[in-house]
């Protein structure tokens, strides 16, 4: 069974597929979703000839979620004791660069949504000997303190938070969003345990020292250390202007792309295009198969 005994406390469920020595994609989801939300990119990937490792985040699908350890209201950093349970994108991060360590993978792309992108961008630039190019898709780090303390209600309750989030799901979604990817959505988040949800976005936007959702701190925590190329699509201009604006290019090569009218799940809502645009990219970067990739 593909598991990764991350620690006593912790083990994360992945799909490891395609040809062991093809370029390695490493694609991370967001909050409240698992590994198939990716079903849209990965038989396309498979089919150019990449190596696609799909994970679910701690605390999500058929990973580990043990309850947070009582008290946690800060990262408790990388060299935390195993037995401290949290769920900050900075150690989910560590999850996810220890999985690639445990498969032998030396170089990956990264492809991160909504708050697998914090996980993402953390990952590439505290170990960017594993990352040689970075895909973000729809960032939540376009957000400052004064917007994210407008919704301090979100923690006012940890019971309450799954519906909170529900309802802030809805605003993005695009006209016309079918009733199932609703449904869906707001099953997934309410089949999880309330306080690991809570913990989760706490972990990630939250934390007005190291919630990497807050502008503020993604760009003092990624500013200038990004050391390969980016690719970050956006539902809107407002969307990827953090990323346009304050935090600087990894590379010539890096784009931003708006894909506007398909809502925060864009590899869902506009596949075709977002898996066109995103071989063409990789293909220009020369981390392709057909272009004899590391």
């Amino acid at each position: 069974m593909p598991f990764f005994q991350r620690n006593d406390q912790i083990s994360l469920w992945y799909l490891d597929e395609g040809a062991a020595s093809a370029p390695a994609i490493l694609l991370i989801h967001g909050l409240s979703c698992s590994i198939h939300d990716w079903n849209w990119q990965v038989p396309f990937l498979l089919g150019i000839g990449y190596r696609v490792v799909t994970l679910d985040v701690r605390g999500h699908g058929r990973s580990s979620a043990p309850k947070p350890t009582p008290g946690i209201a800060s990262w408790p950093g990388k060299d935390a004791d195993p037995s401290i349970v949290d769920y900050y994108p900075q150690t989910c991060a560590y999850d996810a660069a220890a999985l690639l360590d445990h498969l032998s993978i030396k170089s990956s792309i990264v492809v991160g949504h909504s708050q697998g992108d914090l996980i993402g961008y953390f990952l590439a630039t505290s170990r960017p000997d594993l990352v040689c190019a970075l895909v973000g898709v729809d960032p939540i780090h376009r957000w400052d303190n004064a917007v994210r303390e407008a919704n301090a209600p979100y923690f006012d309750d940890p019971a309450a938070c799954i519906e909170k989030m529900i309802g802030f799901f809805s605003i993005t979604y695009p006209p016309g969003s079918p009733a199932w990817q609703k449904a869906w959505h707001a099953r997934r988040c309410r089949e999880m345990d309330p306080d690991v949800f809570f913990a989760l976005c706490w972990g990630g936007w939250g934390d007005e020292e190291f919630g990497l959702g807050r502008k503020e701190v993604a760009v003092a925590t990624f500013g200038g250390k990004l050391a390969c190329p980016r690719l970050t699509f956006g539902c809107d201009e407002e969307a990827v202007r953090v990323d346009r604006e304050e935090l600087p290019r990894g590379s010539e090569a890096d784009e931003i792309l708006i894909i506007g009218g398909k809502g925060h799940w864009i590899q869902q809502t506009a596949d075709e295009r977002f898996n066109m645009e995103l071989e063409r990219w990789l293909r220009k970067i020369k981390v392709s198969p057909a272009s004899g990739a590391e």
